[in-house]
C-alpha cells in the first residue's frame, strides 16, 4: 500500500504548514502532494518555502499564486482579472528569497502519475489540455467556473484518470463525475477555522481510500502576526479570519 499526503493553498500561512507536517511524522506517509498556492495572501511566503522544499519525498506543483508572483518577478504579462491584487505580489516579491524564486520557476503545473495501476492527477485546479500551456495572464486556472458535476462535465483528456487532485477554491471537495473522482481537501492556510485541512489517500491494487484530515494550530498568534505585518490587502485578507 502507498500513503500519500495532499495539501493546498497554504497561502503564507507557516503556522497551519507546522502543524500539519508535525501530524504527517504519525501518518507513515510515502510521498507529499503540494498542489499550488503555497504563497500569497500571508506573510510567510519564505518561511513556507523552505519547510516545504526541506520535506522528504514532497512534489510541487504551481498555482495562479505563483505564477503571478513569478510573472511581476519577470516583467511577463500579469492578470488583468488580478490587477487589484497587484501591490499584494509586488510586496511578496520583493522579498521573496533568490533560492525560492528559481525553485518555484522550475516547477511543472501539473503531475500525472500512477500508484498500483491507478492513475492519480495532481493539478492547482483542473483544465483542459487546450489550455494547459496558456501563461498566467489568460488566467488558465479559472475557465471551469466552481467545481461542480455539471462545470466538469466537458473536461478532455482524463479517460484514464482514476482521481484528480486539486485545489484553488478553498472549500473541501469530493465528488464523481464521468468516471473520475475529483478531491479537494479544501484550503490548508486560508480558512476561519482553528485548523489546517490535508488529506491522505491510501491506494493498493484494489483501489483507493481518501480521508480528509483537520489539525488545530494556532490561528489567534497567526492573526497576530498578520495584523502587525505590512502585507497589502492585509484588512481585507483578514475579514476570512473574523
Amino acid at each position: 500500500m502507498t500513503r500519500i499526503a495532499i495539501v493546498s493553498d497554504i497561502h503564507g500561512n507557516i503556522y497551519a504548514l507546522e502543524a500539519v507536517l508535525e501530524d504527517m511524522k504519525e501518518k507513515a506517509i510515502d510521498s507529499v502532494y503540494c498542489l499550488g498556492d503555497m504563497i500569497g495572501i500571508g506573510p510567510f511566503s519564505n518561511e513556507v518555502l523552505e519547510a516545504l522544499f526541506a520535506t522528504d519525498n514532497m512534489q510541487m506543483i504551481t498555482g495562479n499564486h505563483e505564477e503571478s508572483i513569478l510573472a511581476v518577478l519577470t516583467n511577463e504579462p500579469y492578470p488583468k482579472s488580478r490587477v487589484n491584487v497587484k501591490p499584494h505580489h509586488e510586496w511578496i516579491a520583493s522579498r521573496l528569497k533568490d533560492e525560492f524564486i528559481e525553485k518555484i520557476s522550475k516547477l511543472p503545473r501539473q503531475l500525472n502519475k500512477t500508484f498500483d495501476e491507478h492513475s492519480i492527477q495532481f493539478i492547482h485546479y483542473p483544465m483542459n489540455p487546450s489550455s494547459s500551456n496558456d501563461p498566467i495572464n489568460k488566467d488558465p486556472f479559472d475557465q471551469l467556473g466552481v467545481p461542480s458535476v455539471e462545470n466538469f462535465t466537458h473536461l478532455q483528456g482524463l479517460e484514464n484518470t482514476e482521481l484528480v487532485c486539486f485545489g484553488h477554491d478553498h472549500s473541501h471537495h469530493l465528488f464523481t463525475c464521468n468516471n473520475t473522482t475529483f478531491y479537494n481537501t479544501g484550503s490548508l492556510g486560508y480558512s476561519s477555522k482553528a485548523f489546517a485541512r490535508y488529506g491522505i489517500i491510501e491506494v493498493d491494487t484494489n483501489g483507493y481510500h481518501i480521508s480528509q484530515i483537520n489539525v488545530p494550530y494556532d490561528l489567534e498568534k497567526y492573526v497576530h502576526d498578520l495584523t502587525n505585518s505590512s502585507v497589502p490587502r492585509k484588512e481585507i485578507i483578514l475579514r476570512m479570519y473574523s
